[in-house]
């Protein structure tokens, strides 16, 4: 008896630390909105400063950044691979893009948003994880993270 007595309050401690442990979803979701938004300023800055357009194309789960190159065939779009900051990132699990606008124009997956100095002035990305939402968006050349009211069921 006494050995089921104790294997009944490990078990609970058990599932106590695990649920401590688990990572907040609003905080994640935060986490993620501030990173894509110094990403997305840094290649804009990156852009306009190097004078090679960089564009950001995103999937429901996914990200990447372009730089628009010369190649044999002429300019091509090639994604940053070896770049320590502008490499394509894999949003976490449960985290996903739902809406994307550029100057007021809604954006789907896949299409490129240039961020050179002909790129788009207004950008509106929300993320969700869960019920939470987060808005990244443009303001004065700069991108701020604004928390949205959580969606109900």
């Amino acid at each position: 008896m006494e050995m089921l007595i104790a294997l009944v309050i490990m078990a609970l401690a058990v599932a106590g630390a695990s649920l401590a442990l688990r990572p907040d979803d609003s905080r994640q979701l935060a986490n993620e909105a501030t990173r894509l938004a110094l990403l997305l300023e840094q290649a804009r800055e990156e852009s306009a400063l190097g004078g090679m357009p960089l564009a950001w194309v995103a999937a429901e789960d996914r990200y990447e950044f372009e730089r628009r190159g010369m190649s044999r065939s002429g300019p091509e779009w090639t994604v940053l691979r070896g770049d320590e900051l502008l490499r394509p990132r894999q949003l976490p699990g449960g985290l996903r893009i739902v809406r994307m606008e550029a100057d007021g124009r809604p954006l789907v997956f896949g299409e490129r948003l240039n961020l050179g100095l002909q790129g788009a002035r207004q950008v509106v990305i929300e993320l969700a994880f869960g019920r939470e939402r987060t808005r990244v968006h443009s303001r004065d050349e700069r991108f701020e993270v604004t928390a949205m009211a959580a969606v109900s069921p």
